[in-house]
């Protein structure tokens, strides 16, 4: 069990560190794998040896670099300890977080209850899509897009403007898919520097696992549309922790520099201009918050028709397999067969630690045979002719 528990938290640290970044995923793939380091020759300059006075002058550089760094770390690390303190508040109030930060329209769970009826038609979701603004411009958008649209009998484009020809030309089935994609993409934070692939490896995980789930729970026999949604809206807690690090940093960056000016510690003041958010204060906050928070806003979502609320609460939950229901399964499968992949993508894991990692999850007979061919990057719609 502890050797278990070991390639489980070594694999989401990895992984979660990916999410923050390409280089610091492969700064902790190296120190996993007890790898040392390897330092280059020196070289010398101009082919020559240098002077004494040359030395002494690199190295008090090297000396005053150092202690101007650690200096910034020092600060740095109290600014990450206010920051702590006034995110934790934040966390307390769910409805803040659901309605300000991740910002979810209060009609859209309707909008997912109804799809998910067995009845469900157009007729009944497209009125209430119609009051989201920025899903009907989605929707009409992604509809006249090159790869979708359509065109007549000689080949001429038909652009598409309203959104019940969008939605119909969609097809239920597809939307059931297509909603909640563009609900995670609307919430995503687009300005993350100087981490500028967030967004990036945040989609690409829960698209991935929203995939993944769908074809499992279609080898289970469940209902792959309520997969489908569970997968693509669990990650949407990091969504929250992502948007909250970066506008807390600001602010309490700000503060500092306010605080420095007016009692004159201008070293303090200068050097808190330098300041940049830490990915691996970020990595760790996701870590141990990510999960719970997409526990109850899934929950604060109240839907009523598509039932992943309890699932996604037992994968929160750290809950053994064996112990999960049949949906709570399929999540954690989904979503670790997608993180799989993803660090196999960038080369952040081995054959030993892929086999260790998977089994840990149980999957269904076939299923990694049929995930090995599946496209985990795109919707794939299917549309009738």
């Amino acid at each position: 069990m502890p050797e278990q528990q070991d390639i489980r938290q070594k694999i989401e640290h990895r992984f979660t560190s990916l999410q923050v970044g390409v280089d610091m995923a492969k700064q902790v793939s190296v120190a996993d794998t007890d790898s040392p380091d390897t330092f280059l020759p020196a070289v010398e300059e101009s082919g020559r040896q240098l002077l004494w006075v040359e030395k002494q002058a690199k190295r008090d550089k090297t000396l005053n670099q150092k202690h101007h760094q650690s200096f910034l770390d020092s600060l740095l690390d109290k600014l990450n300890q206010e920051l702590l303190v006034r995110l934790e508040e934040k966390l307390e109030d769910t409805e803040l977080l659901y309605t300000k930060i991740l910002g979810v329209h209060e009609n859209l769970p309707d909008v997912l209850d109804v799809m998910a009826v067995r009845a469900s038609s157009i007729g009944r979701v497209e009125p209430l899509v119609a009051t989201i603004p920025w899903l009907h411009t989605d929707l009409v958008k992604m509809i006249n897009m090159p790869k979708y649209r359509r065109t007549d009998k000689k080949g001429k484009v038909t652009p598409v403007d309203s959104l019940r020809v969008a939605m119909s030309f969609m097809g239920i089935e597809n939307l059931k898919m297509v909603i909640p994609a563009l609900a995670f993409r609307r919430w995503t934070p687009q300005i993350t520097d100087p981490y500028p692939s967030i967004k990036t490896r945040l989609w690409e995980q829960s698209i991935g696992s929203a995939l993944s789930c769908k074809k499992i729970a279609e080898i289970c026999e469940l209902d792959a549309g309520q997969a489908f949604t569970l997968g693509m809206l669990h990650d949407i807690g990091k969504i929250v922790l992502v948007r909250l690090y970066f506008r807390l940093f600001e602010e309490v960056q700000r503060d500092a520099i306010a605080e420095a000016h007016a009692e004159k510690l201008k070293d303090e003041h200068s050097a808190l201009y330098e300041l940049q958010p830490s990915g691996a204060f970020l990595r760790d906050v996701l870590i141990k918050h990510g999960l719970a928070l997409s526990s109850r806003l899934i929950e604060r979502m109240d839907l009523r028709r598509v039932f992943i609320g309890a699932a996604m609460h037992e994968v929160a939950d750290n809950k053994p397999i064996s112990a999960m229901s049949d949906m709570g399964k399929v999540l954690a499968q989904g979503s670790a067969y997608s993180k799989y992949r993803l660090l196999k993508t960038y080369r952040l894991i081995n054959i030993d630690e892929a086999k260790a990692f998977l089994k840990l999850f149980r999957m269904p007979p076939g299923a990694l045979a049929a995930l090995k061919v599946t496209d985990l990057r795109h919707l794939n719609l299917s549309f009738e002719e």
